[in-house]
């Protein structure tokens, strides 16, 4: 009962659509996933938010999409990423404290692939991306 139990839990997290692969499975790149986009997928993350960089696909449309988020929550909140993961406001303390209990490193680890991907993506978009509000500053 035990591992029937361990085994529909790691195809929950696994089969959900938004990493279907592991990043060795496939013959190609562009057909396996990122693997930075697990940590997101084992925590949860993806129930309300797509990670469209990393192409993970949200399972609701509840939340926005995480892609920008690291300075999107700058916008936002006023207060970096790092910040608002260790003291959330709104929807997003609920979350954390009762369904999401995310670790310091889990904090550290999402806040470093989001900081890594919206400065891959930037550079790509170059004025699609809504500007930083004029009194905030980017977090280091």
């Amino acid at each position: 009962m035990k591992r029937m139990a361990l085994g529909i839990g790691a195809a929950l997290v696994i089969g959900n659509g938004a990493l279907a692969q592991s990043p060795t499975s496939g013959p190609r790149r562009e057909r396996q996933g990122d693997p930075r986009a697990v940590i997101f997928v084992q925590r949860g993350c993806n129930a309300c938010h797509g990670i469209w960089a990393l192409r993970v696909k949200p399972k609701t449309d509840a939340g926005p999409d995480l892609t920008f988020a690291y300075v999107d929550v700058v916008n936002r909140y006023g207060m970096s990423l790092d910040a608002f993961l260790y003291n959330p406001s709104g929807v997003m303390r609920l979350m954390l404290a009762s369904h999401l209990p995310l670790s310091a490193a889990d904090r550290d680890s999402i806040t470093h692939v989001l900081e890594a991907i919206y400065k891959e993506h930037r550079a790509q978009l170059n004025g699609e991306i809504p500007p930083i509000a004029p009194d905030t500053t980017l977090p280091n």
